[in-house]
């Protein structure tokens, strides 16, 4: 196996000691880009947060700390993943504010209407069928609730030739940003916004489950451009509809 090929092979369920240094680098790297893209949601008010492929737990510590009241829950299919984000949130696992489970996005193990808010940062890529992940979200989500997902990863960004060789012989499910828009809304999702930050080549798509109570969890207000780390890119922040 070559290289790349190992590298998106762990990305995509890590295992053994590489995928735990690539946890724990992931831990570190993706930091800013989560804490951008949750600064696109409106979360403080959420009571029941879901994590999809929480990778090892950075976005379930964020999140802990946004949403101080909130009872969160973060899934994965890698048991390497569960193990380190366990680790990195040890002190919520013991007061019962996190809680881990090895499930898949294609078969989520909750009732309907269960969760305010759902995320999932740099792990779409990998879903056997987004379409169907992000029905069954839908399904889980209460009416009005709020779904994004974002990452690096995209066509048509800063870094387009990088990810379109991420994506060659199917390695990750790249998508242009528009495309990702319209698989939203086939899914049933309304008020879908996408938000890029061009400086960094990082996106956030987020949508909603219509509902009577749809206007409960808004979305922050932007005026087209966003600062992020004290520089504003020519499209940073841009938020399309």
């Amino acid at each position: 196996m070559n290289p790349l090929d190992l590298l998106m092979s762990q990305s995509r369920r890590p295992s053994g000691w590489l995928g735990c240094l690539l946890l724990r680098g992931m831990n570190r790297a993706h930091g800013r880009m989560i804490d951008w893209a949750l600064s696109r949601l409106s979360i403080r008010d959420s009571k029941v947060l879901l994590d999809i492929g929480c990778g090892g737990g950075w976005a379930l510590r964020r999140l802990s700390v946004l949403a101080p009241q909130a009872e969160l829950h973060g899934i994965d299919y890698a048991a390497q993943s569960l193990s380190v984000a366990a680790r990195t949130n040890r002190r919520l696992v013991e007061q019962r504010r996190v809680h881990l489970i090895d499930a898949d996005v294609s078969d989520l193990p909750y009732d309907g209407s269960r969760f305010d808010l759902v995320v999932a940062f740099n792990s779409h890529y990998f879903w056997t069928d987004l379409g169907r992940g992000l029905r069954e979200i839908m399904r889980v989500l209460r009416p009005g609730g709020a779904l994004a997902l974002a990452g690096g990863e995209y066509l048509g960004g800063k870094h387009d030739r990088r990810n379109r060789r991420l994506a060659a012989n199917g390695r990750m499910n790249c998508q242009t940003l528009p495309a990702l828009r319209e698989t939203f809304r086939e899914a049933g999702c309304s008020d879908v916004e996408i938000h890029e930050e061009w400086s960094m080549g990082w996106f956030c798509v987020a949508g909603r489950k219509h509902g009577a109570d749809t206007e409960d969890l808004r979305f922050p207000a932007h005026t087209g451009y966003s600062s992020f780390g004290g520089a504003t890119a020519a499209k940073g922040g841009v938020v399309r509809r």
